[in-house]
């Protein structure tokens, strides 16, 4: 109805309608996928395609739409009736998947049926139409922006969402001696700012996860590793340790999401190695390449000269080399960190912490003093060695953020770390706001006190119960006794009852039984009386009797 009331406008004077149909949108923030990209930049695995996910869904960028308005404005000849779709035939698999595999962890989408989807763009998703663009957007001169599709331009379109929902990695190092510590602050932080999963990374559990991939290099690596531990201080070589590190910095999460790297780099030819990268000239594609692809067989080998200390990438001045000569090296953007932690506590404090078990570090004594010593040389050196920190501020520009914790306790250090980050600007990132962790954090009390008081009414009930139980049980008991009492005390009388008896059946009885007889013959008026007169009478026999025994 719509376009029939628009297109029934080209009657007026000096108006031109036209209608432009155009495919599901994207781009500049999303919103029939920002589902898809909330859910990956999260890393939630709660992705579904609606079965059997085959279906093809026309898409375009807003802005070729926006692009394509343009053209109309200024075109006179153009159809009224236009069709807004890129030149890609994506499916509604290919969508997802390319989501996750750009944002989030790789993985497959599993595929279920419609009744277990629930989206608000359900219908959307599960569209199934092949459209051609217009005429206006197959010329060759129109300026494309997203030609090819969402797929084809996903780095794109997934930094365009961030820009829009204010997104941004949030990448942090930590750095400071052995034992100050710094474990318990970045896993504050990581908990505040990186959600669930957080990219919290050390150099151990770097080396860890590349060990335990199910990979011949792995494997390798895994040998090599536990070669070196039998030397105390031995290390993978730099190139080594810089690639795994790197590799895991360029994984999707960490490019998106940020991270927090906790105790590494600890030299500053570590962090060189790390963070700088040589500036590539013409020429230098295919010799990057096969660096990349000899890297990925990296410390397969096991040779005894890599464990040596090797060389450093960016390699240091030499007055006779000419200045057009020596390769250029520039800061790794993609890599380097936003925001700086650095550590500062003594020795003796340090070693308090660690083997009072509150912090992590070296497991024996001799290894907490080998590691210690090598990080003053490292970064506390008298005799002007550049050390980690001063690689962050004057190479990288990074203002790193000094905390003595042996001077603060570690909320405060927490909260100085919160207002170091967020003075650079606040930014979305999906994350809860005070009022929001306040309020989270009183129904978090109020349910422990509500459990407190269930536990309490519990545990009355059961000593309500366990009173009434052991009531009962002593009156069971009561009861029981007075019942061996009764009979015992009868089993007394009866006892007591037995000379009495002999007396009566010897000497009484007879008499009554004579006396009954009479009674029976005689038959008189008063029997009672006759019986006492019988027995009054004969009562001296029975005196005789007794006197007699």
């Amino acid at each position: 109805y719509l376009e029939i009331l628009t297109l029934s406008l080209g009657s007026k004077a000096k108006l031109r309608p036209h209608v432009i149909g155009a495919g599901i949108l994207y781009g500049n923030g999303e919103t029939t996928f920002n589902e898809l990209f909330k859910a990956a930049w999260l890393t939630q695995p709660i992705h579904k395609i609606i079965a059997p996910g085959d279906n093809y869904i026309p898409c375009v960028h807003v802005r070729d739409v926006a692009r394509l308005t343009r053209v109309v404005a200024s075109d006179d000849t153009t159809s009224p009736y236009l069709v807004a779709v890129d030149h890609s035939r994506l499916t509604q698999a290919d969508i997802v998947q390319g989501i996750i595999d750009q944002i989030s962890h790789k993985r497959e989408v599993p595929i279920c049926p419609a009744e277990e989807v629930e989206s608000e763009f359900k219908e959307v998703m599960s569209l199934d139409i092949i459209l051609e663009p217009s005429e206006p957007l197959k010329d060759p001169q129109f300026s494309w922006w997203c030609r090819d599709g969402i797929i084809a331009n996903i780095e794109k379109v997934a930094a365009e969402f961030c820009k829009w929902r204010n997104l941004r990695p949030i990448k942090m190092v930590v750095i400071g001696p052995p034992g100050c510590g710094a474990e318990r602050l970045c896993v504050r932080v990581a908990d505040r700012y990186l959600h669930e999963e957080p990219p919290h990374l050390t150099y151990e559990q770097i080396i860890q996860d590349a060990c335990s991939a199910p990979t011949k290099a792995a494997r390798k690596l895994n040998k090599k590793v536990k070669k070196l531990a039998l030397t105390p201080g031995k290390k993978l070589p730099l190139k080594l340790r810089t690639k795994l590190v790197q590799n895991r910095l360029l994984s999707n999460v960490c490019r998106y999401r940020g991270y927090i790297l906790e105790g590494y780099p600890t030299t500053f030819a570590e962090a060189e190695a790390l963070f700088m990268e040589k500036v590539r000239e013409e020429g230098d594609e295919e010799e990057a390449e096969v660096e990349a692809e000899d890297g990925e067989d990296e410390g397969d080998d096991g040779q005894e000269e890599e464990e040596e200390e090797e060389e450093e990438p960016p390699p240091q001045e030499e007055p006779e080399e000419e200045e057009e000569q020596r390769p250029k090296w520039k800061v790794a953007e993609s890599l380097v960190p936003e925001y700086g932690v650095l550590i500062r506590s003594a020795e003796a404090r340090c070693k308090a912490r660690i083997f009072d078990g509150e912090a992590k570090g070296p497991a024996s004594e001799e290894d907490f003093v080998r590691t210690s010593e090598e990080y003053r040389n490292a970064n506390l050196a008298e005799d002007g060695t550049p050390s980690t920190a001063e690689f962050f501020s004057e190479q990288c520009g990074l203002q790193m953020l000094p905390i003595d914790i042996d001077a603060c306790t570690e909320e405060e250090a927490f909260q100085a770390i919160k207002v170091h980050m967020e003075s650079k600007g606040q930014f979305f990132n999906y994350l809860r706001s005070e009022e929001d962790l306040v309020r989270e954090e009183q129904e978090h009390l109020a349910q422990i006190e509500e459990q407190d008081d269930a536990l309490k009414m519990r545990e009355q009930e059961e000593h309500a119960k366990k009173e009434a139980a052991l009531r009962q049980k002593l009156a069971n008991e009561e009861e029981t006794r007075r019942k061996v009492i009764a009979r015992n005390e009868a089993g007394h009388l009866e006892q007591e009852a037995q000379p009495l008896r002999q007396y009566l059946m010897a000497h009484v009885v007879p008499t009554l039984t004579a006396g009954l007889t009479e009674v029976c013959k005689e038959q008189p008026e008063d029997p009672i009386e006759f019986l006492a007169q019988y027995l009054f009478a004969h009562a001296q026999e029975v005196q005789s009797v007794d006197l007699a025994e």
